[in-house]
């Protein structure tokens, strides 16, 4: 999973999948799209430059691994 810490909330972002990003801060949680839009939990706001950037990591993630398995196999 990919995850990073807001530098000025301290809240804690992780990427569930190329289209989800789960943030987390204390006790509160919310789930957002890749663009920072609100989809459940009881936070509604995140940064949405730090959502766009770690599930473009996932996406980075995902195809680094299909090459390297492409490879292995031939």
């Amino acid at each position: 999973m990919t995850k990073a810490r807001h530098a000025l909330t301290n809240a804690e972002y992780h990427a569930e999948s190329p289209d989800s990003v789960r943030v987390v801060d204390g006790d509160k949680w919310g789930r957002f799209d890749r663009y920072g839009e609100w989809l459940e939990g009881e936070l509604r706001h995140c940064d949405p430059q730090l959502c766009i950037w770690l599930t473009g990591l996932v996406v980075v993630q995902q195809r680094a691994r299909t090459a390297a398995e492409s490879k292995e196999t031939k």
